[in-house]
C-alpha cells in the first residue's frame, strides 16, 4: 500500500512538472504546440501584441488549446480574429496556411469569397506616449507593434503576389500575427458552420486547427448607420499616378481608396484636387460618377463586401478649404458671390448626374474659432468670434441660395465647445451651423443632442482619454472601437478622422506620422501606400493596404450598427442599458481623467454576442 501510495504521488508531482513545463512553454491556453518547436495562437482583433512575449487568452472563445475557435457574427458584417506563429525555441522555415470553406448542416460559406488573411507588418514605436492633448492611456513603447496589413496579393487594377508563405519568427518566443477578415453575406442562412485552417510546418507535417461561427439572423444595413469619413492627403504622390486627376492612372487608384474604404464602412475624401470653377466636369463624372452612383461597388468593378451597390452616404464639395486656424478679414460680397454661384453650379450637376442619395458638405473654414490664449470674455476675442462666425453665417447662407433643394451643410470644426457660446449674441453658432463636427473632448452631448433635435447633424474627431479612444499604434484594439460605440450611446451622425495617408514620404512604414515630433505614433495614416512596399522588402503592388486600426474603426462601426438594428427590434431600452454599462462616459460629459470603458477583450466579446442576440430576436423573445 505505502508502494502504490508512492507511485501515485510521485506520478502526480511528474505530471505536476509536466503541466508547469507545458504551461512555461505555451503560456497560455489562447495556444497550442503544433510540433517543430512552433505554437499556434489565437486572440481577438482587439488584441495589439508586440512581437515577442506570451499570448494572453482573450476569452474562451479563443481557447484553441481546448477545441475550436469560435466565432459569432451577424450577416452583412465581418468578422475578424488574429492568429499568432510562435517559435518556441529553434524552429526556422516557412509555413503555408488554407482555410476550408465553412458548412452547416443547410448551407456552406465558401471561403474564396468571403475569407482574407493579412501578414502583420511590426512598426518600431520610439515615439508613442501619446502627450497632445489628453494625456492617454497606451502601450509600453518602445516596442514594436503590428499595424500595416499584408495580403498574399495586393496591387490597384493589376495584382502582385507578395508572398507564398509566411517566414517562422526568427527568435524564441518571437510572434508573427497574421490577421483574418472573415465575411458574411447579407443572404447567409443563420446557423451553426464548421470550418478549418490547415497549416503546414517547415518540415511538411500538416496541422489543422477546427473553426466554429455562428451566424446570427441580424443582417447589418447596407448604409452604415454611422457616417465615418477619412480625408486623403497629397493623393496619390506616394502610389505612382502622382496629383493630376486627370489621368487614368489617378482615377483608378482614387477607385481603389474608395473601394477599400467602403469595405470598412467608412468614406475616402481627397483633399486635392480642388474643382475650380472653369473644370471641364468631365474629368470630375470620370472618376466621381461611380462613387455617387454606387456603380464602383459591385461585382461589375471588382468589389465583393459590404454595401454593394450603394453610393457613399456624405461627400465633400470640390472646393478649397480657404480659412485655417483664423479668419484674417471679413469676406467680401465678391466672395460671397462666389460660394452662391459655386452652390448653384454643383447642385445643378447633381441634378443632371442623378446623385441625390448623398448629403453633401462644404469644408471651408477649419478650426478658426480656437481655442487662443486669449479668454472668450476678453473684448479682443468676443469680437474676433462675433467677426468670425458672421462670415460662417454669410457663406452658409450663400450656399443655401444658390443650391435651392440639394442642401450644402457648411462644416464646422473646433476644439472649442460650441456650448459655451449659447444664447451670446454675435457669436452663438445656432442657426448658422448644420453639422457640427468638435473634437471629442469638445463636444458636449447635451448641447449637441439639442441640435441634433432641430434636424442638424453632430459628429465629432480624435482627442484623446476619457473623451474617445486614441488611434495610435500603441494603442489596444479596442480604443478605435470606442468609437463607432461612443456615436451610438450618444446619438451622433458621425465621425471624422483628420488624415489617412500622411506618413512620411520617405520611410511611409518606419514613419507613420504627419511629422516626426509627433508622439501619437500613426497620427495621420489609417493605410499604406502598396507602392512603397520595397521599402520594407516586398515589391511594389500600387494601392492601400489597411491597417489594424482601420479595422478597429470598423468593428465600432458595426457595433453601432448592431445598435440601430436591436432598437428597431423594439430593445431601445435594453440597448440603451447595454451602452450605459459598456460606455458609462466619454466625449465633453467624461470628466473623470481616466477612459471609463473596459479594457478587458472579453467584455468587449459578450458585449458584441448581447448586440447580436437583441438585434436578432423580435420583443417578445428577447433575453433580459
Amino acid at each position: 500500500m505505502q508502494r502504490i501510495f508512492v507511485s501515485v504521488l510521485l506520478l502526480a508531482a511528474l505530471g505536476a512538472v509536466f503541466l508547469s513545463m507545458s504551461i512555461e512553454r505555451l503560456e497560455s491556453r489562447a495556444c497550442r504546440d503544433i510540433g517543430g518547436d512552433l505554437a499556434l495562437c489565437a486572440s481577438s482583433d482587439m488584441a495589439k501584441l508586440s512581437d515577442h512575449g506570451r499570448v494572453p487568452l482573450d476569452h474562451q472563445d479563443y481557447a484553441i488549446a481546448d477545441g475550436p475557435l469560435q466565432l459569432h457574427a451577424g450577416r452583412n458584417e465581418t468578422v475578424a480574429f488574429q492568429l499568432y506563429l510562435q517559435n518556441l525555441g529553434d524552429a526556422q522555415g516557412e509555413v503555408k496556411l488554407a482555410f476550408d470553406d465553412f458548412t452547416s448542416d443547410a448551407a456552406s460559406l465558401p471561403v474564396a469569397d468571403n475569407l482574407r488573411y493579412f501578414l502583420g507588418w511590426y512598426h518600431h514605436v520610439d515615439q508613442g506616449g501619446y502627450t497632445w492633448g489628453p494625456r492617454s492611456r497606451v502601450l509600453d513603447w518602445p516596442a514594436s507593434y503590428p499595424d500595416a496589413l499584408l495580403p498574399p496579393e495586393a496591387g490597384c487594377g493589376e495584382t502582385v503576389r507578395l508572398y507564398d508563405a509566411i517566414a517562422v519568427p526568427q527568435k524564441k518566443h518571437d510572434l508573427q500575427v497574421v490577421w483574418v477578415d472573415l465575411y458574411i453575406p447579407p443572404t447567409q442562412a443563420p446557423g451553426r458552420y464548421h470550418g478549418q485552417l490547415r497549416l503546414t510546418r517547415p518540415d511538411g507535417h500538416e496541422v489543422v486547427q477546427a473553426l466554429s461561427l455562428q451566424v446570427w439572423p441580424a443582417t447589418l444595413p447596407a448604409k452604415p448607420s454611422i457616417t465615418a469619413v477619412g480625408e486623403v492627403y497629397r493623393a496619390y504622390r506616394l502610389e505612382g499616378p502622382g496629383e493630376d486627376m486627370r489621368t487614368a492612372a489617378w482615377r483608378g487608384m482614387s477607385h481603389c481608396y474608395q473601394q477599400i474604404a467602403h469595405a470598412h464602412r467608412t468614406v475616402f475624401l481627397e483633399r486635392t484636387p480642388a474643382l475650380a470653377d472653369d473644370t471641364d466636369w468631365a474629368d470630375y463624372d470620370a472618376i466621381y460618377q461611380p462613387v455617387l452612383d454606387g456603380s464602383l461597388f459591385t461585382r461589375e468593378q471588382g468589389y465583393y463586401g459590404p454595401g454593394q451597390g450603394e453610393p457613399v452616404p456624405v461627400w465633400r464639395t470640390p472646393w478649397p478649404q480657404d480659412y485655417d486656424i483664423r479668419v484674417e478679414a471679413p469676406l467680401s460680397g465678391a466672395e460671397i458671390d462666389l460660394w452662391r454661384s459655386r452652390a448653384a453650379a454643383w447642385a445643378e450637376h447633381v441634378r443632371e448626374r442623378g446623385w441625390q442619395g448623398t448629403d453633401y458638405f462644404a469644408y471651408i473654414f477649419d478650426e478658426v474659432d480656437g481655442p487662443t490664449d486669449e479668454s472668450d470674455s476678453s473684448d479682443m476675442r468676443r469680437g474676433y468670434l462675433t467677426m468670425a462666425h458672421t462670415q460662417m453665417r454669410r457663406v452658409q447662407q450663400a450656399l443655401d441660395a444658390g443650391s435651392g433643394d440639394i442642401p450644402i451643410d457648411l462644416m464646422w470644426t473646433s476644439h472649442s465647445d460650441p456650448a459655451q457660446w449659447d444664447g451670446v449674441e454675435g457669436v452663438d453658432l445656432a442657426g448658422t451651423i448644420r453639422l457640427w463636427v468638435p473634437n471629442a473632448g469638445a463636444a458636449d452631448p447635451q448641447y449637441l443632442g439639442d441640435r441634433a433635435a432641430q434636424g442638424e447633424k453632430v459628429w465629432f474627431y480624435h482627442d484623446g482619454h476619457p473623451h474617445v479612444g486614441v488611434h495610435s499604434i500603441n494603442a489596444s484594439g479596442i480604443d478605435m472601437r470606442t468609437w463607432g460605440v461612443i456615436g451610438a450611446r450618444y446619438a451622433f451622425d458621425g465621425q471624422l478622422m483628420w488624415a489617412v495617408n500622411l506618413g512620411s514620404d520617405e520611410r511611409p512604414f518606419a514613419r507613420p506620422s504627419y511629422k516626426d515630433d509627433d508622439d501619437r505614433f500613426g497620427n495621420g495614416v489609417m493605410v499604406y501606400p502598396g507602392n512603397q512596399l520595397p521599402k520594407i522588402g516586398y515589391p511594389a503592388a500600387p494601392g492601400p493596404l489597411p491597417s489594424i486600426r482601420l479595422k478597429n474603426w470598423r468593428r465600432g462601426l458595426q457595433d453601432a450598427d448592431l445598435v440601430a438594428l436591436a432598437k428597431q427590434a423594439g430593445h431601445a431600452a435594453a440597448v440603451d442599458e447595454l451602452l450605459r454599462r459598456q460606455m458609462p462616459e466619454a466625449l465633453g460629459a467624461a470628466r473623470s481623467g481616466a477612459a471609463r470603458w473596459s479594457d478587458d477583450p472579453a467584455d468587449w466579446l459578450d458585449f458584441h454576442r448581447e448586440l447580436l442576440k437583441l438585434a436578432s430576436q423580435p420583443p417578445h423573445t428577447a433575453a433580459h
